[in-house]
């Protein structure tokens, strides 16, 4: 299992998705008949990229370098816990934002550092930030969602993430036992705001919201990616002389 995996949510069984990594969908597209064609002919589905304002532009670095993170002694939390380290003054994480992180993790049970983008070229870590509701089931640990939520640009915070918040009961790999409670330290180095496609000019069906956004939210624009069978990666549009029309899965 790759280090950089443990930091995803545990629900996804035998493969923590950090990057999504599919195959075609070999599946017969839906067809539907051109006016004025006596034939019907098949379209293919279309992938709307995401828009979004960043702020900065490129993730900042940390001038402190990559933290130590200290465990004390005693029974652990059963809460989450943060505790601001350094303040922000850049943009703030919120509930649908993409937010790039600098992170190290140690478990409770034995100390160790079992995660860190430092160790990985300093590569950032990028997540978007699902609703705080334990239903709502988004790209990291509910800790993670938690603890990142109210951060600005340039922040570090303390994150102690009881087992409730973070795997729970399931031990994950050598250094994570079952109901461990973890110690973070991260840093904020971007956010990314979703940007509304105006009126008009979305391709219909297309747009979907983000994990646990409240119902009207704006912020949209999180759109699942779809291969066509037979057709490349990027999207492809069936055209007749007056128009081009695109169906969207």
């Amino acid at each position: 299992m790759s280090r950089r995996l443990l930091v995803l949510t545990g629900a996804l069984s035998g493969a923590l998705l950090l990057s999504a990594c599919g195959t075609a969908d070999t599946a017969t597209q839906p067809t539907r008949t051109i006016p004025g064609s006596a034939t019907s002919t098949t379209l293919a589905t279309t992938t709307t990229a995401p828009n979004y304002d960043c702020s900065p532009t490129t993730p900042v670095v940390p001038a402190e370098g990559k933290p130590d993170v200290t465990i004390p002694d005693g029974a652990a939390p059963t809460q989450l816990e943060t505790k601001d380290i350094k303040v922000g003054d850049g943009a703030e994480a919120k509930v649908g934002d993409k937010v790039s992180m600098q992170y190290v993790g140690k478990a409770k049970s034995n100390g160790k550092e079992f995660d860190a983008s430092w160790t990985r070229n300093s590569e950032p870590f990028s997540f978007t930030i699902a609703a705080p509701d334990p239903s709502v089931q988004g790209e990291v640990i509910k800790g993670w969602d938690q603890g990142v939520a109210g951060m600005k640009v340039g922040g570090r915070r303390l994150l102690v993430i009881p087992p409730a918040l973070g795997y729970g009961d399931q031990a994950k790999g050598a250094d994570i036992a079952a109901n461990d409670t973890l110690y973070f330290v991260v840093d904020l180095v971007q956010v990314c705001t979703p940007v509304a496609t105006p009126a008009g000019t979305g391709v219909p069906g297309s747009s979907t919201t983000v994990a646990g956004a409240p119902t009207g939210s704006s912020t949209t624009v999180i759109p699942t990616s779809t291969t066509t069978a037979g057709a490349a990666a990027s999207s492809t549009t069936a055209t007749t002389a007056a128009s081009t029309t695109t169906a969207a899965k």
